[in-house]
């Protein structure tokens, strides 16, 4: 390695690791707002410390989304910035750490990810823009029941997406039956989900097989 690419390297390390220290400083104080505002520029690959600073900042946005949108926060505007911050700082945590990143690892930040992506997609002001985010969380999804397909996860986030298809295309048997069949085959296959998840998965299963009845889907 060349004399100038392992200083670079080894700068971009601590700065890292100075960005980390201060982010769990912040965290541990609750300052979400301020964990928010911390610039963080690694990206990885093989980097620990990077995916713990994106990770710390993904959910620290997450819960600020989330708190936006509580009743009486008035702040509800706020919520989509939030929830565009964590989502690109969960896709960074995702590629930055040991590659293949472990299971449990996986899974965790899946979890937020895809939350994330799901609420960003509700705060759509129209079709246009829903659109490509619902394709974004199918796709993510999918990697992660390819990923972790012993958890539920992947399988009911990408019901949602295929459920959301379908109410945002014609109101038609032809148009809506397919993406319903694909949210009812992905809820049937999923795994059992945890205490968390299960209430979601079960009213989301309740209101695909309401539409799968109201279009006679087969």
């Amino acid at each position: 390695m060349r004399p100038a690419l392992a200083l670079a390297l080894l700068l971009a390390a601590c700065g890292t690791a100075r960005d980390l220290d201060r982010l769990k400083d912040l965290n541990a104080a609750g300052d979400l707002a301020a964990i928010a505002a911390t610039a963080v520029e690694c990206t990885g690959p093989d980097d620990a410390a990077c995916l713990q600073a994106r990770e710390i900042k993904a959910n620290a946005c997450l819960r600020l989304g989330t708190a936006a949108l509580a009743p009486g926060s008035g702040r509800a505007t706020d919520a989509p910035a939030h929830f565009d911050c964590a989502i690109a700082n969960y896709r960074v945590a995702l590629i930055a750490g040991p590659q293949p990143i472990p299971a449990a690892d996986r899974s965790r930040l899946a979890a937020g990810y895809l939350l994330a992506l799901r609420e960003r997609r509700d705060q759509a002001r129209s079709a246009a823009e829903a659109i490509p985010l619902n394709g974004a969380l199918a796709e993510e999804a999918a990697r992660t029941r390819a990923a972790v397909p012993g958890s539920a996860l992947g399988f009911y986030y990408g019901a949602s997406a295929a459920y959301a298809r379908a109410a945002l295309g014609p109101e038609t048997a032809l148009a809506r039956c397919p993406p319903l069949g694909e949210a009812h085959l992905l809820l049937a296959r999923a795994p059992a989900p945890d205490a968390g998840l299960a209430p979601a998965l079960a009213a989301l299963a309740r209101a695909v097989a309401v539409d799968r009845r109201r279009f006679a889907c087969a």
